[in-house]
């Protein structure tokens, strides 16, 4: 009789845990919200840029698996500001407390490869975890001094 009680407990609880987490969602919705405060400064050290922290899917719920932000900058010569220039990976920022109760807010990123006299154009795309992106902030421009 004891084995009987166990042997049905035990698929009780199987039973009861199908694993289903929550109804699916498709791909596009579950991509952070877009960064749409970058902002790009210049300091002795190179161009700083500044963005917050996405706390939501496009679909309004709250990120569990931001895993970094990869920052992406076009090298503009000034002698022809129209050329077609692609947006190269440039780096990425992990994000470091994943785990922490309290999350930074925002980031700080400082461009060190900078050339005198250049044109930057800076854009940033959150990652999740799985590797895949949210779409292209706002894209900010920044010229370096002499």
């Amino acid at each position: 009789m004891k084995r009987f009680i166990a042997v049905a407990i035990v698929w009780l609880v199987a039973g009861s845990a199908c694993g289903k987490k929550g109804d699916p969602r498709a791909p596009e919705l579950a991509t952070p919200k877009v960064i749409t405060n970058l902002s790009a400064r210049v300091d002795q050290t190179g161009v700083v840029l500044t963005w917050s922290r996405p706390t939501e899917y496009v679909d309004g719920t709250a990120i569990k698996d931001l895993a970094g932000f990869v920052i992406f900058r076009k090298d503009i010569s000034p002698s022809c500001l129209d050329c077609p220039v692609p947006y190269r990976p440039l780096t990425t920022v992990m994000v470091e407390d994943r785990e922490k109760f309290v999350k930074q807010k925002q980031y700080r990123f400082v461009d060190q490869q900078v050339q005198a006299k250049m044109v930057y154009r800076y854009r940033i795309a959150s990652q999740l975890n799985d590797g895949s992106l949210s779409e292209p902030s706002n894209e900010v421009e920044i010229t370096r001094g002499p």
